[in-house]
């Protein structure tokens, strides 16, 4: 079972989110919009001004054509006039819509962040891991493939604070985000599912590898050593239930049942996995 990385580069840069799959065909206007916005304006600047400069001069060579006026001195002014025109006209009009475009799409994508990642860890939130867990989910319950879902959970995080102060929870908060991504190596939706849990999606994993992966994500915490201050570093262990999906449940259901084995894995002594 291979794995795709949902990278948290650093506490506060949130990483960027792997959409839930779905396929959907580019139209010419949304092709555009990304060629202004994704490319240099050194390209697209150019781009625009050569667009209508040759609108502009074709537009005249129809017009002549059209009409039979020839072409004489006339002509030889016009398109003059037909290729110079579109240049003064296009630079700064060109270059205050792609300015306005590219700052409209920054702020799409803010409130996109802000509606879909959480903000201390740069994880998706329990929102957005919904959505993408019930479009994974719904797939292998009709047809039965694999799909499995690990609920873990800061085993003594009220200690910790208690023991360290609130910022070092935080500190752990995002450790753990970030090793579990790392561990992760990139197939698996990772996200905060509120306070202390956290939530991985493994899209096509049979109960042999969550089982292994989830042993994966347990080990890599377990090892982590957290910078708290200049306090002694922090270490923690998490709780893992572990549920795969079944023909008749839904995502909310299959977290459920691996919330109860979390649940099972604490009362059985902490820092283990326990299957639903």
């Amino acid at each position: 079972m291979t794995f795709r990385r949902n990278d948290v580069h650093d506490a506060h840069r949130p990483p960027p989110i792997r959409h839930a799959r779905r396929t959907r065909c580019p139209g010419r206007g949304d092709a555009l919009r990304r060629f202004v916005i994704e490319r240099p304006v050194w390209v697209t600047l150019p781009a625009l001004v050569a667009s209508g400069v040759l609108a502009s001069v074709g537009t005249l060579f129809a017009l002549t054509e059209l009409m039979g006026m020839g072409y004489g001195p006339t002509f030889r002014r016009s398109i003059t006039i037909a290729t110079v025109a579109p240049i003064l006209v296009t630079v700064p009009i060109g270059g205050f819509i792609i300015r306005l475009l590219r700052e409209v799409d920054d702020a799409r994508r803010q409130a996109q962040d802000m509606a879909w990642l959480d903000p201390l860890t740069g994880l998706m939130n329990r929102r957005r891991v919904t959505e993408i867990g019930a479009a994974e989910v719904d797939p292998s319950r009709r047809h039965g493939t694999d799909c499995a879902v690990a609920l873990m959970d800061i085993d003594d995080f009220k200690r910790i604070n208690d023991a360290f102060g609130h910022g070092a929870g935080d500190s752990v908060l995002q450790g753990v985000a970030r090793t579990l991504c790392e561990a992760s190596d990139g197939v698996d939706h990772v996200a905060r599912w509120g306070g202390e849990e956290f939530v991985v999606v493994m899209p096509g994993a049979s109960l042999e590898d969550a089982l292994a992966q989830s042993e994966r994500l347990r080990t890599a915490v377990e090892q982590l050593a957290i910078a708290a201050g200049r306090a002694r570093p922090v270490r923690c262990t998490v709780s893992i239930g572990l549920a795969t999906a079944g023909y008749l449940e839904g995502f909310e259901d299959l977290v459920n049942r691996a919330d109860r084995a979390m649940y099972r894995a604490k009362a059985a002594g902490k820092n283990r996995v326990a299957v639903g």
